[in-house]
């Protein structure tokens, strides 16, 4: 996927002689999103075309995105070719220096060595930590012929042991001894095969769970142990109530999640696939290994083990918190237009978020049941992402209901993808909670007292927009009307667009 440039018609052409589709994106940085969501949800690397000059410049966003949120993309653009490149000026960037921050490796191709490329590529991708390679293509190079020979192996999965059992004994003398103990899972253990695993030990420790936004849905969230997301709306009493715990497990978590220093006073346990190099926060305990397997072990390690919280009090603890993010307004909010959305999906829906003041509700009040089914820029925090993943998301999952959640700032930004999405027959439903405002930020200003500055523009007719591409269009205003909306969109066949006017009031509740 990408935008195609004079220098990488040959390498796409070279793309559908091989029987590889290439998906027109209306920007690169579109396409880096659409591969970051794709390589994120199903570990298969994302690939992301974009030419020389602006159109490498433009896919920069996009693979910083898939660097700090950990996923496997193949970024290639392309280059001024090999003979010229030492004496040309016009639109050369030393494109590999460029990318060099905000990728694991990068790499010219070249006809010889082309095959052993894209296998290191490969192999770096999807080495842990994941992230994005940047493959430069000079615009020579497509033309000729590669030698002759085997194509390159596919990367072997490496099964990492799991951890020694004097450690897994260890552990779990300490959560036998802790009174109040707490789980935080974080995005390097949302998968189908910790998820189950997960959930046996919180059962069998009886010991509440906390999720990062990149992990939602590992742990049922309409299970009573499910306490909240952090970094999300009211994240500020789920750390308060981290602070008030003798023992936190960390089970898949990565630093890059965190917006803030760690200073819970309560033991750590470090559950995930690498050791605690980056001493975020300090670890009595690394168990190092496949978090599914460590699960599995500690969970059997339970025996017959007593309630550290009593269950009528964790359940006042949620209503309490749940009335808390969303509190009740006069007007429409967007925590009531997500409860609407949830209601009209099935369990299996692929939620997609942007970034403001909608990634913070989707976040909290975004009810997910399975890994894998919520998707936002979290590391980067770009705006833009959420309508570009929604439909990578849904060309990966045909068969599934996917949607958007989007605030109008970063809905504007994007928007021309509707064109995209029908262009591929895509049928999506892209709710813009609509206030006509950049509200995290101006809420930022009227904190401190400064003018709304820079952070309110005009509304848009979205209804006109919606049938300028040729989507089924909706603007709501009640809860009632998202209900009915979202109800026909989930029946449509095509892309359904639906602004919810809302009243920001209700985002502000920390």
């Amino acid at each position: 996927m990408g935008h195609p440039g004079g220098e990488v018609i040959d390498l796409i052409e070279g793309f559908r002689a091989a029987g590889l589709e290439f998906v027109l994106t209306r920007h690169e940085t579109s396409a880096a999103f659409m591969a970051d969501a794709m390589a994120a949800a199903s570990g298969t690397p994302g690939v992301c075309v974009a030419t020389l000059g602006p159109g490498a410049t433009n896919l920069v966003t996009g693979v910083a995105q898939a660097y700090l949120d950990r996923s496997p993309v193949l970024a290639l653009t392309g280059q001024l070719p090999r003979e010229r490149h030492e004496i040309v000026t016009h639109q050369k960037l030393e494109l590999r220096a460029l990318y060099a921050p905000i990728t694991k490796w990068q790499a010219r191709v070249d006809p010889a060595s082309a095959g052993d490329v894209v296998d290191r590529a490969l192999r770096v991708a999807l080495a842990p930590r994941r992230g994005p390679v940047h493959l430069e293509v000079p615009s020579d190079v497509p033309g000729q012929e590669a030698p002759s020979g085997a194509p390159p192996a596919a990367p072997p999965l490496a099964i990492a042991a799991p951890p020694a059992g004097e450690l897994v004994a260890l552990a779990a003398e300490r959560l036998r001894r802790c009174a109040r103990p707490v789980i935080l899972a974080g995005m390097d253990a949302n998968d189908e095969a910790t998820a189950p695993r997960l959930a046996a030990l919180a059962h069998a420790w009886r010991v509440p769970v906390i999720a990062s936004p990149k992990a939602k849905g590992l742990f049922r969230e309409d299970d009573p142990l499910f306490l909240g997301t952090i970094e999300a709306l009211g994240t500020r009493r789920l750390f308060d109530l981290v602070d008030t715990c003798d023992l936190v497990l960390m089970v898949g978590f990565d630093p890059v999640e965190l917006d803030r220093d760690w200073t819970a006073p309560g033991e750590v346990i470090h559950i995930g696939p690498l050791p605690n190099d980056d001493g975020y926060y300090r670890a009595a305990i690394e168990l190092v290994g496949p978090p599914a397997a460590t699960l599995e072990l500690l969970a059997a390690a339970a025996g017959a083990a007593a309630p550290r919280w009593a269950a009528d009090a964790l359940a006042r603890w949620r209503d309490g918190f749940r009335a808390y993010v969303a509190p009740e307004r006069g007007a429409l909010t967007a925590q009531q237009v997500l409860a609407e959305l949830r209601a009209a999906l099935p369990e299996d829906a692929i939620a997609t978020c942007d970034v403001g003041h909608n990634k913070a509700v989707a976040g909290q009040c975004w009810t997910a049941y399975r890994p894998k089914t919520f998707f936002l820029s979290n590391g980067l925090s770009s705006m833009g992402y959420g309508l570009p993943a929604a439909i990578g998301l849904k060309l990966l999952h045909r068969e599934r209901a996917v949607a958007c959640v989007a605030g109008d700032g970063g809905f504007a930004m994007t928007m021309a993808e509707l064109e995209t999405a029908l262009r591929l027959d895509l049928a999506l439903v892209v709710v813009v909670l609509a206030d006509d405002s950049l509200s995290q930020i101006k809420a930022g200003q009227e904190r401190r007292g400064y003018a709304a500055t820079g952070t309110t523009f005009r509304g848009l007719d979205y209804l006109a927009v919606a049938r300028a591409f040729g989507a089924d269009g909706y603007d709501v205003r009640t809860r009632a009307e998202c209900r009915d909306a979202f109800a026909a969109a989930a029946r449509a066949t095509r892309v359904s667009v639906v602004a919810a006017h809302v009243d920001p009031g209700a985002y502000r509740v920390d």
